[in-house]
């Protein structure tokens, strides 16, 4: 949900006045109308349908009866277009080239045969409900996430060992996330890891592999925020670490998901706070780097959910004008600025200032990321003083330590030779995932396990996963209800000032966030979409 969640919220204001300048409110029939009586929470699911946006700015509402060329790659249907004053210009018999369509939104599950090329478009609406699947009473606390990896495919606890393309909440947003697979994976030819799909969400994989590289006897393999790949020897512990509650040493010496949080400020959710590292026993100075792993709070997932809300029945023109126009895409960032990344400074012992080090930033609330920063050369002395100057009540934090860079390296690609399906030999989704120009779609309650062969049985590898695509986030019957255009559009024009004002709502919610969200995540061994 899962790298930043918020951020593509700047985009979506300025669709609101697009769309609201264009449309002409003089004819009886126009699309405002017809948008508004879909949407009804009466009618979300006793009418079916199916909307086409297309890249020209038109958008048709079509009845659930369509069919696909797949020679022509054409769609055909009866029902109603609108152009981009969404005036409707025509009533009846509609065809469409799918290479036109930006996005499509749908309260119902395609059936059809070649469905498969609606879903990777869709914006799913109401299906909640459509599957018996009621997020408790909160849905801003729902589970939700990008895909979800696990080593041992039966872990359903609160964390999971991977967690893929966070930020890529729609097509035109897709890109690849590498996550560090750190620990004593074991001397052994053999790897499988498994992908879930745990949350009311369209995961669309373009790609899932292995990044490896041999390791030797207390050597590791650290990935840096660019993705940029270290191999390091030596371990040097934290001696000290304090913050605004006092002493926290403890949380942060060991990796052992024991992690220290702070609760976001009762007046603002963009303040800062700092956290002091001291290493009293560092040995050897040259070319030293920060290990830190770390992980979002549910902080971006109550502004995502809440954003969501704020579109109400408009979340599919949004999301149609960020696929179709790329500068306003290049304008999505403004609220993840606010909210800041981790940054990092050390003390320079000849200046007496703290000098900027490389930044961190990872969305992501589920599994814990493993990266790794490379150090200036400030003329270090044995006892080495770090700050951590990081957004309040935003950041889990596990461990901290630091190693010495022996060289930067080159990690090996390894695709996977088969994939099960829930248990069964999938060839199709193989097929699918080696193939550059296609997609494994995976949808609530799917489970995927990935089978790997490493290129020796007598080497230890440090493994990092690789995965491609992007994801659509399932409309909430709940959060249609939540429509509000001028708290979104605040939340774009001025986000400081949305911060300020948002922090007391989102204190009722920060303390049983927590328990809501792990418990409203599907059991894939329970559920499954296509069963439903």
């Amino acid at each position: 949900m899962t790298k930043s969640t918020l951020t593509y919220i700047t985009t979506t204001v300025i669709f609101i006045l697009v769309i609201q300048s264009c449309v002409t409110n003089y004819f009886r029939y126009n699309y405002t109308d017809a948008n508004s009586l879909l949407h009804e929470a009466n009618n979300i699911r006793t009418k079916p349908y199916l909307k086409a946006h297309l890249k020209n700015g038109d958008v048709c509402i079509l009845k659930d009866t369509w069919k696909i060329d797949t020679l022509t790659n054409v769609l055909t249907s009866y029902g109603s277009k609108y152009n981009f004053n969404r005036i409707k210009i025509s009533e009846g018999a509609i065809s469409i080239s799918l290479d036109s369509i930006a996005i499509f939104e749908t309260n119902s599950k395609p059936k059809n045969p070649n469905a498969k090329s609606i879903i990777t478009l869709s914006l799913l609406a109401g299906m909640d409900l459509v599957l018996g699947l009621v997020c408790l009473a909160n849905p801003k606390a729902c589970f939700g996430s990008c895909p979800t990896f696990y080593i041992n495919e039966n872990d359903n606890f609160h964390y999971a060992d991977a967690e893929g393309f966070s930020n890529a909440i729609s097509p035109s947003m897709e890109y690849f996330d590498i996550d560090a697979l750190n620990g004593k994976i074991g001397i052994s030819n053999t790897f499988s890891i498994t992908m879930k799909n745990e949350a009311l969400e369209t995961h669309c994989v373009n790609d899932v592999k292995l990044l490896a590289y041999p390791r030797k006897r207390g050597e590791r393999v650290y990935q840096s925020p660019s993705n940029e790949f270290y191999l390091c020897e030596n371990d040097f512990p934290l001696s000290q670490a304090l913050a605004h509650e006092g002493n926290i040493t403890d949380l942060l010496k060991f990796p052992d998901r024991q992690e220290r949080f702070s609760l976001s400020d009762e007046n603002n959710l963009s303040c800062k706070e700092e956290i002091i590292l001291n290493f009293d026993k560092v040995e050897n100075t040259n070319d030293l780097g920060l290990i830190l792993n770390f992980r979002q709070t549910l902080l971006t997932t109550y502004l995502f959910y809440s954003s969501m809300g704020y579109m109400g029945d408009k979340v599919s023109d949004m999301f149609a004008l960020l696929e179709s126009d790329e500068k306003m895409r290049k304008k999505f960032d403004a609220t993840s600025k606010e909210l800041g990344d981790i940054e990092c400074y050390a003390w320079s012992h000849k200046t007496k200032t703290w000098k900027l080090q490389p930044r961190i930033n990872e969305t992501g609330p589920i599994a814990i990321n493993r990266q790794f920063i490379p150090l200036d050369q400030l003329a270090f002395n044995s006892r080495i003083r770090l700050k951590l100057v990081l957004n309040k009540g935003l950041w889990r934090l596990d461990y901290v330590a630091l190693t010495n860079i022996k060289e930067k390296v080159k990690p090996i690609e390894i695709a996977p030779t088969s994939i099960l399906n829930k248990g069964k030999l999938d060839l199709t989704a193989l097929a699918e995932i080696v193939n550059p120009d296609k997609y494994l779609i995976s949808m609530p309650g799917s489970e995927y396990k990935f089978n790997f062969i490493l290129p020796s049985d007598n080497t230890d590898y440090e493994l990092f996963l690789y995965s491609k695509g992007y994801y659509l986030e399932w409309m909430r019957e709940h959060w249609i209800k939540d429509k509000d255009l001028l708290k979104l559009k605040q939340m774009v024009d001025n986000p400081k000032k949305y911060l300020k004002r948002e922090a007391k709502n989102y204190k009722s919610y920060e303390l049983k966030m927590e328990e809501e969200f792990w418990n409203s995540k599907i059991d894939t061994k329970l559920f499954s979409y296509y069963e439903n």
